[in-house]
């Protein structure tokens, strides 16, 4: 399949959506690999509905925070994980920014105060407070943006 509105500052991607706050636009533009919406909704977050395709998907569709700064040459990075992260600074209602030095955490309402981190090198780790502290402190970049649907 051709993309037929290929931007070549991007590659396709979702770039443009890095100030937004249409978190969702960043899973959409991997629908291909995705196939289904499905998948972006934890079934144990109550707070988010299922979507029944991605032409009919928004931020209410996704449990999921998106990892802005994540690169394929750091390993550690965070891609992606449960929404319901605590810690650092909140702006613009979806931006997320944790330093690698500052306490993080979960709210209770997901996972009971633990959460799931994906990370650049395709692994998932399951991470309390503690486990996701460390994780933090791995990161290549001081601060990490977290955008948050």
């Amino acid at each position: 399949m051709v993309s037929t509105n290929f931007n070549p500052t991007n590659a396709s991607g979702s770039l443009e959506f890095t100030n937004s706050a249409q978190v969702f636009r960043h899973f959409q533009a991997a629908s291909n690999e995705l196939n289904t919406p499905k998948v972006l909704r934890c079934p144990s977050d109550a707070g988010r509905q299922t979507a029944p395709d991605f032409a009919n998907f928004g931020n209410t569709n996704v449990s999921y925070f998106v990892g802005l700064d994540a690169r394929q040459d750091s390993q550690e990075m965070l891609l992606s994980g449960d929404r319901n992260i605590t810690g650092g600074t909140l702006s613009n209602g979806f931006l997320r920014v944790l330093q690698t030095n500052t306490p993080a955490g979960w709210t209770p309402a997901i996972h009971k105060n633990a959460g799931n981190i994906g990370l650049a090198d395709g692994s998932v780790l399951q991470a309390n407070p503690p486990t996701l502290q460390r994780q933090l402190q791995m990161q290549t970049f001081n601060d990490i943006r977290l955008a948050i649907p």
